[in-house]
């Protein structure tokens, strides 16, 4: 009865395991696993792994640093990570609309003022050409917000976005409160078992609003330890633990939570 609305299992640190992680996803009642994409390669990755697992749902997007990889001088890049590759967004828009049908989410898309502070508006012009794809299908989208929670919440609701998950949420609390109460949902990590932020989330905001993820290979558990949708249980005993619940009543009200989000 466990959920993670997003893993990233098509990632370096799972090549060659893919399969394994999904299998270990299902034999720790981790039931549905959303795979999401962010670029051209791992989209059409994530659509040929999860043909191969039916715990498994894909969910297409553009990351908001890959949207904008057309823009980015790659020879002032600053980071220990290499740069995002330059492809054409505007096709690969086109892509996801034309599969949307398959998926059950639009996502990972955007946007992020951590990690590049001077594309806003660039960002933000995919942001809106992907919503606009996911009201056309009437799907749900997840969503990456770093830096950027304000400004995401208010085009979701300038768009009329009725179905969201903001996904590993890092905002202020006051801000997932109005989220919250708007009609989205927010997914906590396993690190919430070390994290004092999710905690606070975990134990303020309604339980109706709140998913589980792992946003794997990150946010794990353990510090420095690669994360994985097994992990999940570890992140939901924790959510009951804040709020004074019992696992199992906290495991049935996130499933109920997914099924109102994305009708699995």
């Amino acid at each position: 009865m466990y959920v993670d609305v997003h893993a990233h299992i098509i990632h370096p640190q799972f090549s060659g395991e893919e399969d394994s992680i999904a299998v270990r996803a299902r034999n720790a009642e981790v039931e549905c696993v959303i795979v999401n994409g962010l670029e051209p390669k791992s989209n059409r990755e994530v659509l040929s792994l999860c043909k191969r697992h039916d715990n498994l749902y894909p969910a297409l997007g553009i990351y908001p640093l890959d949207a904008i990889a057309n823009q980015i001088a790659q020879q002032q890049w600053e980071y220990d990570f290499p740069p995002p590759e330059p492809f054409d967004v505007d096709a690969e828009i086109s892509f996801i609309d034309s599969v949307a049908p398959q998926l059950i989410a639009i996502g990972e898309i955007g946007l992020d003022q951590y990690w590049v502070k001077n594309q806003a508006a660039a960002q933000e012009v995919v942001f809106r050409k992907l919503i606009s794809v996911a009201l056309k299908h009437d799907k749900p989208i997840i969503i990456h917000t770093r830096k950027a929670e304000a400004r995401a919440f208010a085009i979701l609701q300038e768009m009329g976005v009725k179905k969201a998950d903001f996904h590993c949420y890092g905002g202020k609390l006051k801000l997932a409160k109005r989220i919250a109460a708007a009609g989205y949902h927010l997914s906590i990590p396993p690190v919430v078992v070390r994290a004092e932020s999710f905690q606070r989330m975990a134990q303020v905001l309604p339980l109706t609003s709140i998913l589980t993820e792992t946003d794997c290979p990150y946010m794990g558990p353990e510090k420095g330890e690669r994360n994985e949708p097994a992990n999940v249980p570890i992140g939901v005993a924790a959510i009951a633990k804040a709020r004074g619940l019992t696992t199992i009543e906290t495991k049935t009200a996130i499933r109920q939570n997914f099924q109102t989000l994305f009708g699995v």
